[in-house]
């Protein structure tokens, strides 16, 4: 079998990669030592776009501990297999050749047969390379055809070697993974088995992220040996978890919790709101005496602003809480009064710190929050109207017996339609009501005579009618009697609220009070059997009387 000198007429353009002998015509010599221009790119690059015929082979050293070729080198060999020759030059240039004798390249056709032509290319040829960055080169002459994005290392802080390749065996082995018998030195560097320094140490895949040594506080036995370092600990999620075992022990010596003291003193603010810290913080709190308790408040409340950041906070309130049950002496309670004053109603209209101000009214004595106190009742109705003042209002009203309380009724009194149907002060009226104290119930509802129409089809103001029907029994007989004679006892009947306190007005009636009721509601009973919530006042009245009965 001679070789051909023409490759123009051949149907097997690869024929080119076999060499044969006189002396033996079957034996095939590959081509050796083969220069691919393309190959021309960073190691990094040229390893992500192999061939699919080339893999690589590791071979593990003894000596080192390291991925080594079989020549010994440290670097990655990449074997062809035997059923894909490696070809030559002149098979590439005959390629093309044929390709164009097929007429399949047309300079002047449309993209899409382009691509067409560059992927068969590219099947037999591998990727191209051009300058700016990973891309499919056309070798046969037709446009480029936009190169896809290019491809970033797979973890942050990877170093990439930025030499040229001219060969797979001059492929350094920038992604290998490190054997199993591999040491940490002293400087966080991977060594071998045998104590030597690979020859690539900034080959390592992995940032320095993954390569910090093993935290130590895991192995400590005594707060002693964090001495220094028990602040970064707590920010720690695992970290705080150890401490707060450390303190659950209950045997935590007096100069461990001064030390840690010690260490939280200018950072205390920070980490009463920190999301793993304020625990250790809460569980620091539960151990330390009088004297600590004295010096942690004067810490705390020094910086004003700082803490009101912590009061308002979801995880500082906590820990301000944890710390005003500790709080037994009456310096300590004096110390953190005389700051909440200013910020009293601040605070109290606060999602998170109204709890605060909460547990010093349900806490502390009336002497002791008489200050704050008056502020809530200075500011009445800011207060009643807020989501969260409204409740802070109730407290005080039921543990508060000073002059305050009475400010705040005579507000709340003078305000009640106002309150009645607002959607948080409403709350309030309703919380009056129910202290059952008769003087204030006559006088709030003598307050919204006139007005029980118009609240019994308000959404919030209904409440507060059926409310005062349940509480004042005396007074209830005149609410039912202003609803039932008004020109607009028909819209409250089908009103969507409406229809609630005729309900609640049929079970408070009694005697006369209730017959009387009855029948002016079953005048319009052609009007209400057919009305969605004129029906359930029909069913009312249909139960009530069998339960009379």
């Amino acid at each position: 079998m001679e070789k051909k000198d023409d490759m123009e007429g051949s149907q097997f353009p690869f024929m080119d990669m076999e060499e044969t002998t006189s002396e033996n015509p079957m034996v095939r010599i590959d081509n050796e030592g083969l220069h691919w221009s393309f190959l021309e790119k960073t190691a990094y690059e040229n390893h992500l776009f192999l061939p699919p015929y080339s893999t690589p082979s590791f071979h593990q050293s003894p000596t080192h501990g390291l991925f080594q070729n079989p020549t010994g080198s440290s670097q990655r060999s990449y074997p062809l297999t035997p059923n894909l020759p490696l070809p030559s030059q002149q098979s590439f240039e005959s390629l093309e050749d044929s390709f164009r004798r097929m007429t399949l390249i047309d300079h002047n056709s449309s993209r899409l047969q382009s691509m067409r032509v560059e992927s068969a290319v590219r099947g037999q040829m591998g990727l191209g390379f051009h300058n700016e960055g990973f891309g499919s080169y056309d070798f046969l002459g037709a446009s480029m055809v936009r190169p896809p994005p290019q491809r970033q290392p797979r973890f942050p802080g990877f170093d990439v070697y930025r030499q040229r390749s001219r060969s797979f065996n001059e492929l350094p082995c920038t992604n290998q993974r490190w054997p199993m018998n591999t040491h940490w030195g002293t400087n966080n560097s991977i060594w071998g088995s045998n104590g030597s320094q690979p020859e690539n140490p900034k080959s390592n895949l992995f940032p320095p992220m993954y390569n910090n040594p093993r935290q130590e506080w895991f192995t400590c036995s005594s707060l002693k040996e964090l001495k220094g370092r028990i602040s970064a600990v707590a920010k720690d999620q695992k970290g705080c978890r150890f401490l707060q075992k450390k303190f659950d022990d209950k045997i935590i010596k007096r100069e461990d919790i001064d030390m840690v003291i010690s260490e939280f003193k200018d950072q205390l603010h920070e980490l009463m709101v920190h999301q793993f810290a304020n625990y250790l913080i809460q569980k620091l709190f539960e151990v330390i005496n009088q004297q600590q308790t004295t010096e942690l408040l004067l810490v705390l409340v020094t910086r004003k602003q700082r803490f009101m950041e912590v009061c308002t906070d979801p995880l500082g309130t906590r820990a301000v809480q944890k710390l005003m049950l500790r709080m037994k002496s009456q310096e300590q309670i004096s110390i953190l009064l005389s700051v909440l004053k200013p910020i009293a109603v601040t605070l109290t209209n606060n999602i998170h710190g109204h709890h605060i101000i909460d547990q010093c009214i349900s806490t502390f004595s009336n002497e002791d929050t008489k200050h704050i106190a008056d502020e809530i009742a200075n500011n009445c109705m800011d207060v009643a109207t807020d989501k969260s003042g409204c409740c802070v209002l109730n407290q005080c009203l039921s543990h508060v017996q000073t002059e305050a309380r009475d400010r705040m009724l005579a507000e709340i009194i003078s305000k009640a339609f106002i309150l009645s149907e607002h959607c948080y002060g409403n709350y309030v009226v309703q919380f009056v009501l129910g202290m059952r104290l008769r003087h204030v119930t006559s006088n709030l509802i003598m307050q919204l005579r006139g007005s029980y129409v118009s609240l019994s089809m308000n959404k919030y103001g209904s409440n507060v009618v059926e409310k005062c029907m349940k509480c004042s029994s005396e007074h209830a007989s005149m609410i039912i009697k202003e609803i039932m004679f008004d020109i607009d006892f028909l819209k409250v009947l089908q009103d969507a609220y409406g229809n609630y306190v005729i309900q609640s007005a049929l079970h408070v009636s009694k005697g006369d009070l209730y017959d009387q009721l009855v029948r002016f509601i079953l005048r319009h009973y052609s009007v209400l059997h057919s009305h969605l919530f004129g029906k359930m006042v029909l069913d009312c009245v249909k139960c009530s009387k069998t339960n009379r009965v």
